[in-house]
């Protein structure tokens, strides 16, 4: 689902991708129409790099992210598998294992790849 992120996306993403403020003060700005697709395959060269940035986030930054994709507004399929795994896995250590459950259901019904 492509959509506008807004305030809170654009913090949520600032701190995932530090380097993005440096752009931003230069009057770079980026659109994206997600936060963690862009993360996983734009910004991070490993699966270990991204589960390093997720450690960036709060509870509460990862709770509105699960909830995103929970609703449908945060696309995780243009996640590859590994990234997806190591998101989920993130967040079951932080919300819970069911929590982590609902996100895999979610990916593995989800719609295609919007960037």
């Amino acid at each position: 689902m492509a959509r506008d992120l807004n305030e809170r996306d654009h913090q949520i993403l600032v701190k995932l991708v530090p380097e993005m403020e440096v752009l931003l003060k230069k009057g770079i700005e980026i659109e994206y129409m997600n936060i963690l697709p862009p993360v996983a395959n734009h910004h991070s060269r490993s699966v270990q790099e991204f589960e390093q940035r997720l450690k960036n986030l709060s509870v509460e930054d990862i709770r509105y992210l699960a909830d995103l994709v929970l609703d449908g507004t945060e696309n995780t399929g243009c996640l590859r598998p590994e990234f997806a795994e190591a998101f989920f896995v993130f967040a079951g250590k932080r919300l819970g294992e069911s929590v982590a459950d609902q996100l895999r259901e979610a990916y593995e019904s989800g719609g295609e790849c919007s960037g």
